[in-house]
């Protein structure tokens, strides 16, 4: 009995032991477990909130996202809708109607152009040849419903920020998917010309002169060109090729004019 009674104290004395070591070893993994996620709450809710540098502001027809620290200017325009934002030391003014400016009067000897696709819409950008010292802006003929747009600033030092808010100008049938991979600006102010539609819209997939991933754009037959972009009754059926008819009426249908599909033309027969 003394026996089996000593043994079984033991028994007990090891088993309070080890339930009371589990215990201890659970605090404290569900305490080390509790800091582990307030630590990553704390992390995500201050990084969530740091990352939120910018708003998106609408201003009717088309919206422009732009830093916190910037605010809208309300003007009072004749007959076309004007406005700008700011951050009290650098400043950008917009006019969006009929007689918007198209940098048609710049110095070509102080200023440098390029063309670029801004979510679907074909703009012109002109920028100082030295820093800050200029005029900074984006012109769009085709804008919203026959009206013209511009965003103007003078003498900004920050291009790549300026640059970035000409980047998020959204119109309401802008097409988020269709923007260039690079702005190459030039000496030169060619807005609409064949050679700059073609190196805008169709660079990545053609060459001039040698197949890419597309046929060479040299020599195009016109009346092919003009059904794959314009004429919708040419299929009888939906165009699965990746890059085939069907995907070129859904990407540049709506984005060039007759007008301009004649230039591309025009520039494909160019030597």
């Amino acid at each position: 009995m003394d026996k089996r009674y000593n043994y079984n104290k033991s028994t007990i004395y090891c088993s309070y032991t080890s339930v009371a070591t589990n215990l201890k070893m659970n605090k404290s993994t569900i305490y080390f477990g509790i800091i582990i996620l307030l630590s990553i709450s704390i992390y995500f809710l201050y990084n969530s909130n740091f990352q939120k540098t910018t708003n998106d502001f609408n201003f009717g027809a088309f919206s422009i996202n732009i830093p916190k620290n910037w605010k809208k200017i309300e003007y009072n325009g004749i007959d076309s809708y004007v406005g700008g934002i700011t951050n009290g030391n650098d400043s950008l003014t917009f006019d969006y109607g009929w007689y918007s400016y198209d940098f048609s009067y710049e110095d070509g000897e102080k200023q440098l152009f390029a063309t670029d696709t801004i979510n679907g819409k074909i703009a012109l950008l002109t920028k100082p040849k030295e820093n800050g010292n200029g005029t900074i802006g984006i012109y769009i003929e085709k804008a919203y419903k026959e009206n013209r747009f511009n965003l103007i600033g003078k003498n900004i030092a920050d291009e790549d920020l300026i640059l970035d808010i000409f980047k998020s100008i959204k119109f309401k049938d802008s097409d988020t998917t269709l923007n260039s991979k690079s702005i190459g600006f030039s000496n030169k102010i060619t807005p609409y010309s064949g050679r700059s539609l073609f190196y805008v819209n169709c660079a990545a997939c053609h060459h001039k002169n040698k197949n890419m991933t597309g046929p060479a754009f040299g020599g195009i037959k016109e009346l092919e060109f003009k059904k794959w972009i314009l004429d919708s009754t040419d299929l009888n059926e939906i165009d699965k090729t990746e890059f085939g008819i069907s995907y070129h009426r859904k990407a540049f249908g709506k984005l060039l004019t007759e007008n301009e599909i004649e230039k591309l033309i025009e520039y494909s027969k160019s030597e």
